[in-house]
């Protein structure tokens, strides 16, 4: 399959503006559709961490097809620290225990993408980072919430990897960019390019 010729117009079933912004950088012609897809459900299923993460890409793909043709990446990220798979905060009070949890421990990312074209998938990557939260104090953590709502209440581990030149709360110990913020595109883009 000619995926230059097929990937014209790509569809991104999300509306992270960190994904937003990576496909745009790499110059993507692409249309946002969030996802309809309750994370929740199939985060209870007993199935390795790996195949959630990657059932949770591919559901989101298929939740918004439209018609025929039409390429789709879904994509998502999950985050485990000793062996709890977290969730994102719904309320700031969540995000921080989420925060204080993660101190001084080392966590897993592991982020997937899936791409589909009528009905079938046409690409998959799985990846893993590995992070380590330093033991930053409780007053660090209410002063990086206080400024950053946002952030904390829409990612799973209440935190940004892109704000950590303003913070330096992380340290990165194995794992690239692309796989710490979610979206391991960069292989796709590759095979479309060529």
């Amino acid at each position: 399959m000619d995926l230059s010729t097929i990937c014209q117009q790509i569809i991104l079933a999300s509306s992270s503006k960190s994904r937003i912004e990576y496909l745009k950088r790499e110059k993507i012609d692409f249309e946002v559709r969030p996802h309809k897809v309750d994370e929740r459900v199939i985060k209870k299923k007993k199935i390795s961490y790996k195949e959630i993460v990657e059932e949770l890409a591919e559901i989101k793909a298929r939740s918004v097809v439209e018609r025929e043709n039409e390429v789709i990446i879904g994509s998502d990220q999950i985050l485990i620290c000793e062996e709890r798979l977290m969730n994102k905060p719904e309320t700031i009070s969540e995000a921080k225990n989420n925060l204080l949890f993660l101190k001084d421990k080392e966590h897993k990312l592991i982020s997937s993408v899936a791409v589909i074209y009528n009905e079938s998938i046409i690409f998959r990557e799985t990846k893993k980072a590995t992070l380590k939260m330093k033991n930053i104090s409780e007053v660090d953590i209410d002063e990086y919430l206080s400024k950053n709502r946002q952030t904390a209440l829409s990612c799973v581990g209440s935190y940004k990897i892109e704000e950590n030149k303003k913070y330096n709360f992380l340290e990165v110990i194995q794992g690239d960019m692309e796989t710490i913020i979610g979206f391991p595109v960069n292989n796709f883009i590759e095979r479309i390019r060529k």
